[in-house]
């Protein structure tokens, strides 16, 4: 039986999840789209980078890379606003993150299925 801090990191997982699930075949598609206006994931970026900041329970379980990125880019580091403003550096720290994620997902699968009856 999963205690209340596990269950947590599983939902704030599937909020993730869920904000990717619709782009999913994009962010593995790494061609780039001329003239293309704000980007495919500029709208993505915004969400999860305002999830990376907030207070739950699977943010301190990830890289530190990811939270301090969020941290600074909605603190308008010039330098990291700038670096967000290419679409691909977008895709790429989205595409990494979503990766983690999967990775982390995969491993609470596992963990449930070595637990019959729970």
């Amino acid at each position: 039986m999963q205690n209340k801090h596990q269950t947590q990191q599983t939902e704030d997982l599937d909020r993730y999840t869920q904000l990717f699930a619709p782009y999913e075949q994009q962010l593995s598609d790494f061609t780039v789209r001329e003239g293309e206006y704000g980007g495919r994931f500029a709208l993505l970026f915004r969400q999860v980078v305002r999830l990376l900041v907030q207070d739950n329970a699977i943010n301190p379980l990830m890289p530190k890379m990811y939270t301090a990125v969020a941290h600074r880019y909605l603190e308008r580091d010039p330098d990291t606003v700038r670096h967000f403003s290419y679409e691909d550096n977008r895709h790429f720290f989205l595409s990494e993150l979503r990766e983690w994620l999967a990775v982390r997902e995969r491993g609470h699968k596992m963990r449930q299925m070595r637990r019959p009856g729970e």
